[in-house]
């Protein structure tokens, strides 16, 4: 009867002892760390921000390329070609893509771009008359 009374407590004792045990490990599957509320949560906003992005990419994929659009490609006032640049026959492709550039970065300022092209056009009837070309005949792409 002492035999049966001692295993009987042992298995009590196991019993009691077992949650305890998984709690210090980490429970079972957990990899010995206990994840915390605040990490579970975050896990979850990011599968539902994840989710929703990918939602939105399939119901609207005009939105999608709009942006990946606007990322690319430089605005339509910064896209002028050589035959549109005031004196572009007479400038280096350096000082073209330069010029491309500085409107770029003038933005939509239509005041500063205005002043930018007056500047730019007495620079190169300055150096048309110096070489003694006419450029009176190429139209001013700011009319």
């Amino acid at each position: 009867m002492k035999t049966q009374a001692t295993i009987i407590g042992i298995a009590v004792a196991a019993l009691a002892l077992t949650p305890a045990l998984a709690d210090a490990k980490g429970g079972p599957g957990q990899g010995g760390q206990p994840k915390d509320r605040a990490q579970v949560e975050r896990g979850q906003r990011d599968m539902d921000r994840d989710r929703l992005h990918d939602r939105d990419r399939i119901t609207n994929p005009q939105k999608d390329r709009d942006r990946i659009q606007d990322r690319t490609h430089a605005p339509d006032y910064a896209k002028f070609g050589e035959h549109q640049i005031y004196g572009g026959q007479m400038m280096t492709e350096q000082e073209r893509n330069q010029y491309r550039e500085q409107l770029r970065l003038i933005g939509d300022d239509e005041q500063k771009r205005t002043q930018f092209m007056a500047q730019h056009r007495e620079e190169m009837q300055k150096r048309a008359k110096a070489k003694g070309v006419d450029l009176d005949d190429v139209p001013d792409p700011s009319e």
